[in-house]
């Protein structure tokens, strides 16, 4: 019972920050959808560090697996499976079934965005033709 409750406390964390960065998304928000519509995320052919965190795996895993892929689909792609994971772990307990997928975008936007220029690039449409 104690083992379930640490577990899930990430995802209470989560959810509060999901709650409360909803209504107050501000101008972080729109620079970082002005930097991503339209954008690809491509690999680095030699990355200057590797993964540290399992979100920076999981999303290099992806890239090595589907290729260039644009910025959307992979951050949906990605929190789909997270969510998933975390349901199979038990978070279903805490009811994030009511957020959905879309409790982990944040987090894979912010995660894709530092490791710009590291892991990958993340460009626009035009230039990666």
């Amino acid at each position: 019972m104690v083992e379930a409750m640490i577990r899930s406390e990430p995802i209470r964390r989560k959810m509060r920050q999901f709650l409360h960065g909803s209504s107050s998304q501000g101008k972080s928000a729109h620079l970082n959808s002005v930097k991503t519509d339209g954008a690809v995320v491509c690999l680095i052919a030699t990355p200057r560090r590797e993964p540290m965190t399992p979100i920076e795996q999981r999303l290099i895993a992806m890239l090595k697996n589907a290729g260039p892929i644009p910025f959307a689909t992979l951050v949906k792609t990605a929190a789909k499976d997270l969510y998933i994971e975390e349901l199979r772990q038990g978070a279903g307990v805490l009811d994030i079934g009511l957020f959905g997928e879309g409790l982990f975008n944040r987090d894979l936007v912010r995660e894709l965005l530092s490791g710009d220029g590291v892991l990958w690039e993340i460009k626009q449409e035009r230039e990666s033709l």
